[in-house]
């Protein structure tokens, strides 16, 4: 496949060409994208640890805004700049992520654009993350079936109509991956790690983590 690293360096550093929208070259030949949606409010520890670990395995991971503002801060006010869901709504996605936090799952309850963008990326049998609160943005976005099994906070189960809770830390089920907490968001990367690569890129960058010494 062909090697995109030296374009897409040229692109984020070049903010002109970014505006041309040269980046679509990536997107017809195949190239995918993750997205990790954002709305003020957000739970900051599961998006760091997420976006840090994904890049750790060099994929193409964007923090991307539902709000219509390049900068959303989080549960905690941690203030981070971000993509535009508009500028990335049409490329082809690899995985989405959907984050907890009340207040970010809130907003992209309320986006219309990001219920468009969540639908399609469904029919496209796009692969779909969501931890914490962020299982309820499936549900009420009418992704999941009676059937549907998943995870999520504790309580959030009793606000989704559909699906079967299941009581562990990381839930699989067809095309949705779902999480319990900040406190599982690591094991969660991980398993997205697994998900879109394999598990010895998973023991690779658990060296990584942890240090070199680690063993599993």
């Amino acid at each position: 496949m062909t090697d995109f690293k030296p374009l897409i360096e040229f692109l984020r550093s070049n903010i002109e060409v970014r505006k041309l929208k040269l980046v679509i070259i990536l997107y017809e030949e195949g190239f995918l994208l993750i997205s990790i949606l954002l709305g003020s409010g957000f739970e900051e520890t599961e998006v760091v640890i997420v976006f840090d670990i994904l890049k750790r395995v060099e994929a193409d991971v964007g923090l991307i805004s539902v709000t219509g503002s390049i900068e959303v801060s989080s549960a905690r006010n941690l203030v981070i700049k971000t993509e535009l869901l508009e500028d990335v709504k049409n490329q082809k996605h690899q995985m989405v992520v959907i984050p907890g936090g009340m207040g970010g799952v809130k907003r992209i309850l309320n986006s219309p654009s990001a219920k468009i963008f969540l639908q399609k990326v469904f029919k496209d049998k796009t692969i779909i993350s969501a931890i914490c609160a962020g299982p309820l943005v499936l549900d009420k976005f009418g992704l999941f079936d009676q059937d549907t099994k998943y995870t999520c906070y504790p309580g959030i189960e009793n606000q989704i109509s559909k699906g079967v809770y299941i009581d562990k830390d990381i839930v699989v089920d067809g095309q949705f991956i779902t999480s319990v907490s900040p406190g599982t968001a690591e094991i969660f990367a991980f398993k997205l790690v697994e998900i879109l690569f394999d598990k010895e890129k998973v023991l690779a960058v658990k060296k990584s983590w942890y240090g070199e010494k680690y063993e599993d």
